[in-house]
């Protein structure tokens, strides 16, 4: 048999040019929609990590309302310069100067820095890394310190903190919300 017998034979089977149509749009429509799609997924993780903050500050605020003390350390004291959540500490975290760190579980999640007044957990649905797998990172120190804010910062997709722990806006892909 030649080659051009067995060519002829494969295109003569029933649906097999149709396969290769359908098989062709496919192809087609998957380049157009592939880019809509990824800004899709990247819009909602986006909106992920700010509801996750948004929970992270009113868990905080909550703490500091039932425990009458800031999260900057147990009972109070101003020992703690930042807190992180699970996942991967981010490149690059310039809030890891200047003081001790603490997890956000030992505010949020267990009575660890609240002492008696601690009545939590203060995030019902529990802490959890960023959409890119990163820890949450707040810096307390801004709470009790004039030249700081306090905030809630997200790494972004690249994972790399590129904000400052006294800026007013984020940096990079950063995505930050301050807590007054």
């Amino acid at each position: 048999m030649n080659t051009a017998s067995i060519v002829h034979k494969t295109l003569a089977r029933p649906g097999f040019l149709e396969a290769i149509v359908g098989l062709s749009v496919l192809v087609a429509l998957s380049g157009v929609l592939m880019p809509t799609i990824r800004e899709e997924v990247g819009e909602g993780r986006v909106l992920q990590a700010q509801s996750d903050m948004q929970a992270i500050a009113e868990g905080l605020a909550a703490y500091a309302r039932d425990t009458r003390f800031l999260p900057t350390g147990t009972e109070g004291r101003t020992n703690v310069a930042w807190l992180y959540g699970p996942g991967n500490i981010p490149a690059g975290n310039s809030f890891g100067t200047g003081g001790e760190t603490r997890s956000l579980d030992d505010a949020l999640m267990n009575a660890s820095m609240g002492g008696e007044r601690w009545t939590g957990p203060y995030v019902a649905a529990g802490l959890r890394p960023d959409p890119w797998g990163n820890a949450y990172l707040v810096n307390v120190d801004g709470f009790v310190s004039p030249r700081e804010r306090a905030l809630i910062v997200s790494a972004g997709p690249d994972g790399r903190m590129d904000t400052a722990p006294d800026a007013q806006r984020a940096s990079g892909d950063d995505l930050i919300l301050a807590v007054d």
